[in-house]
């Protein structure tokens, strides 16, 4: 007979199994600290080719391995990657030469085993898809560096461009979008041409948008990131400019932040953790490299922990908690020409120390410049 203790056991194993297998690509957050995937680009020596490649790793990043992408990605660059579940991932493109206005949005379902190139809607002013937003496996949201919005509700089968106007029925125009994020209904997308009105925001998925004011912006500069706590609370960075714009009211006011980490390099990706908790990538302005930091914001002042990367420019940072994080970066060609063309971190005492993790030869001239993780924040 079977004891009380093994048909316990019997049946928990059982109920792990049913838990795993069901529903197991719908593309719901499960913990899997261990996947995640980074996109970046590659560039052939002899032609000036460029195109898109992207890793994954299934254990946190002890080993990272090349994923086998669809043809017709020749001329295009790596943009963002948006990490919904251990299976659903999708991906941003656009064209190396902006001028051929060409662009991909990639997606799959079954964790990297295959890929697939969506089919973008007619109309759209600028085919370079700058950014990509997962929710789920069937939805996600998108936005070309022209200005484009579009989103899917059908796993990308079918993408709409989404009418993007103020309540009072104007069209808000968008010049050169760089980043944007999603959080509940909130949807948050920053434009730098436009200034200091150049974060637009959807607090109702979409039906209606606004410009929103970030002030003390200098002239001439505009927001070049921005990440998405909640629907309340969200930060922004300005590009050439050390501060954090914040906002804890759904964005109807902003702050900049008293303190500043540096007065001339690019916050190339900002992720926050935790309502207060801001994780930094910097890309130093190139020939002195980038850094990292962990930024704890109170009352607009920084505690802040720096890590210096020469020679990578940092240029993405995907949180676990406010202790785990990973960051992708890459160095200039002509600096440290001996060493692999990017770096892959991770840090597990929030940013303290960080260790560079080992990438496959093949990839050892790939430039990578965003990284997201399954049951990470982005």
């Amino acid at each position: 007979m079977i004891s009380k203790t093994c048909r316990y056991l019997l049946c928990f194993a059982l109920a792990v199994l049913i838990g795993a297998c069901a529903g197991g690509d719908e593309g719901v957050l499960r913990p899997s600290p261990g996947v995640g995937w980074v996109i970046g680009t590659q560039t052939d020596e002899d032609t000036g080719l460029s195109t898109v490649k992207i890793l994954r790793t299934l254990n946190g990043g002890a080993r990272w391995s090349l994923q086998t992408l669809p043809d017709g990605l020749e001329g295009l660059i790596g943009n963002d990657i948006s990490v919904v579940s251990s299976r659903v991932v999708w991906a941003a493109a656009g064209a190396a030469d902006i001028e051929t206005n060409a662009g991909a949005i990639l997606f799959t379902a079954n964790g990297g085993e295959t890929w697939s190139v969506q089919t973008l809607p007619d109309g759209m002013i600028s085919r370079h898809i700058k950014c990509v937003k997962g929710i789920s496996r069937a939805e996600a949201w998108a936005a070309s560096l022209g200005g484009d919005v579009l989103h899917t509700a059908d796993g990308g089968m079918s993408w709409a461009l989404v009418d993007v106007r103020d309540s009072g029925g104007e069209v808000i125009a968008m010049t050169q979008v760089n980043r944007m994020d999603v959080a509940g209904p909130d949807i948050w997308i920053v434009d730098v041409a436009a200034g200091e009105q150049g974060v637009v925001h959807s607090p109702d998925g979409g039906l209606t948008w606004t410009r929103e004011y970030l002030p003390d912006v200098t002239p001439g500069h505009g927001p070049l990131v921005v990440s998405a706590f909640s629907s309340e609370v969200a930060w922004a960075a300005v590009n050439s400019d050390g501060h954090l714009w914040g906002t804890i009211d759904g964005g109807r006011f902003w702050t900049r932040s008293i303190d500043s980490l540096t007065g001339t390099a690019d916050y190339d990706d900002i992720n926050a953790s935790s309502a207060d908790i801001v994780w930094i990538a910097c890309n130093g302005g190139g020939w002195n490299g980038g850094f990292t930091a962990r930024v704890h914001v109170t009352n607009g002042a920084f505690d802040a922990r720096l890590a210096n990367h020469y020679p990578y420019m940092m240029e993405g940072i995907s949180p676990m908690s406010d202790d785990k994080a990973w960051a992708v970066g890459f160095r200039m060609e002509s600096v440290e020409p001996d060493l692999p063309r990017s770096a892959v971190l991770m840090t597990s005492d929030g940013g303290v120390t960080w260790r560079r993790q080992s990438l496959p030869a093949q990839a050892y001239d790939v430039a990578l410049w965003k990284v997201s993780f399954a049951g990470a924040k982005r």
